[in-house]
C-alpha cells in the first residue's frame, strides 16, 4: 500500500518549516511569491492533499458554504422546477468540493433555518431589497456573495449577467426581424434581474419610438401564468407582434397562448424567452432564448466566497458573466432593413 504523503514530507523536500508549507498552501502569511510557488509545485509533485477536517478544526471553520435562493411572500416555488437554479447549484456544489468545502442548500423561505447551522460563508441567489437572508448573514459576519446584485446596492460581492445588455440584445433581434410592437412579459420587480430588464426595455422603446407594452405574470412563474398573461395581451385592441419574456417558462406559456389564439409563430407572432432550458429546445417551434451560463455563475460565486473565507483578496469583487442569444424557430424570420429613422442593429 502506498504511503500517504504528509505536510512534513512537503516541508522536508522544500527545505522549509511545516508552518511555511501550511501558509503557502492556504494563501496566508508573509511568504515570497517564489517560495509559495515552489511549495505548491512540490506538493503537487508529491501528491499531497491537505486534510480538510484538520484544516477546518485549526481554523475554527465548519467547511460549509450555505446557499439559498430568495423566496418572497408573493410566491414560493420549487427550485428543482427551474433549470437555471438546478444548473447554478450543481456547478456550485462541484466547485465547492474542488476547494474542500461542502455546499449546504438552505431554505430561502425561513431565516431560522440559517441560524441552526454554522457556515463559513454564504451565497444568496436573486436577493431582493431588504432581504432578511442578507441581513442575517451580515449580522453573523460571515462572508457573503450574491448571484445577482442586491437591488439598490452599489457595493458588495456579486456575480451576474449584464441584464440590460441581454434585454437590449433580444429586442434588437426581434426588431431586426420586423417586430414593431414588442411586449415584455415579466415577473414582479423585486430582483435586480427584473428591474434591469424592465429599465432596459423602457429605454429601448423610447429610443425606437415603440409603445411600452409591459405586463407582469401573477402567481408562480410557470407556463400557466405565461399563458394567462399572454392571452390578455393578445386580446388588446392593438395586440403585440412579438412577446419577450424574462423567464423561459413564461415564454413557453406564451407559445401555448399563441396556438390557442390561432396565431402562427413566428409569422403572426414572435416569442422569445430569458434563460435557456431543455424544454425551450424541444418546443414547437423551438424557443429563441438567451444563454446566461448559470453553471459559470455558480462556479464564480464559490470562487469568490472561498477567497473571502480564506482571507484572500479576490481578483474582482463583481463578476459579469457573458451571455449570448440562441436563435430558434420562434423568431425565424428574415432580417429586414431598418425602418427609416430607426437605428440599425449593431
Amino acid at each position: 500500500m502506498a504511503r500517504v504523503v504528509g505536510i512534513k514530507d512537503v516541508a522536508e523536500r522544500a527545505g522549509v518549516s511545516v508552518t511555511t508549507v501550511s501558509h503557502a498552501l492556504n494563501g496566508r502569511g508573509r511568504i515570497s511569491p517564489q517560495t509559495r510557488k515552489r511549495v505548491n509545485e512540490i506538493a503537487e509533485q508529491l501528491g499531497y492533499h491537505p486534510n480538510a477536517t484538520a484544516r477546518n478544526l485549526a481554523g475554527r471553520r465548519s467547511g460549509l458554504i450555505g446557499l439559498a435562493v430568495t423566496q418572497t411572500d408573493e410566491g414560493s416555488f420549487a427550485i428543482a422546477d427551474y433549470a437555471y437554479f438546478v444548473e447554478l447549484i450543481s456547478a456550485a456544489s462541484v466547485a465547492a468540493l474542488d476547494r474542500d468545502y461542502g455546499l449546504m442548500l438552505v431554505s430561502g423561505a425561513q431565516v431560522e433555518s440559517w441560524m441552526r447551522i454554522q457556515i463559513d460563508g454564504a451565497i444568496i441567489v436573486d436577493p431582493v431589497m431588504r432581504d432578511p437572508l442578507i441581513e442575517h448573514v451580515r449580522r453573523t459576519g460571515a462572508p457573503l456573495v450574491t448571484a445577482g446584485r442586491v437591488p439598490g446596492a452599489r457595493h458588495g460581492h456579486w456575480v451576474d449577467n449584464d441584464h440590460r445588455a441581454v434585454t437590449r440584445g433580444i429586442l434588437d433581434h426581434l426588431a431586426a426581424r420586423g417586430a414593431r410592437r414588442i411586449a415584455l412579459l415579466e415577473s414582479l420587480p423585486t430582483t435586480s434581474y427584473a428591474l434591469d430588464s424592465h429599465a432596459a426595455y423602457e429605454e429601448w422603446c423610447a429610443e425606437r419610438g415603440q409603445p411600452v407594452i409591459a405586463t407582469v405574470a401573477r402567481g408562480d412563474l410557470t407556463e400557466s401564468a405565461g399563458f394567462e398573461a399572454t392571452m390578455k395581451l393578445l386580446r388588446r385592441a392593438r395586440p403585440p407582434d412579438a412577446v419577450h419574456s424574462t423567464h423561459d417558462r413564461l415564454a413557453l406559456g406564451a407559445l401555448l397562448a399563441a396556438q390557442a389564439f390561432g396565431l402562427s409563430v413566428p409569422h403572426d407572432l414572435m416569442v422569445s424567452g430569458g434563460a435557456d432550458s431543455e424544454p425551450c429546445k424541444w418546443a414547437r417551434p423551438g424557443l429563441t432564448t438567451t444563454q446566461v451560463h448559470p453553471s459559470q455563475i455558480g462556479a464564480e460565486a464559490v470562487k469568490l466566497v472561498t477567497a473571502l473565507i480564506e482571507g484572500r483578496e479576490p481578483e474582482r469583487s463583481q463578476v459579469h458573466v457573458p451571455s449570448r442569444i440562441i436563435p430558434r424557430g420562434s423568431t425565424k424570420r428574415p432580417v429586414q432593413a431598418p425602418v427609416s429613422g430607426t437605428p440599425a442593429k449593431k
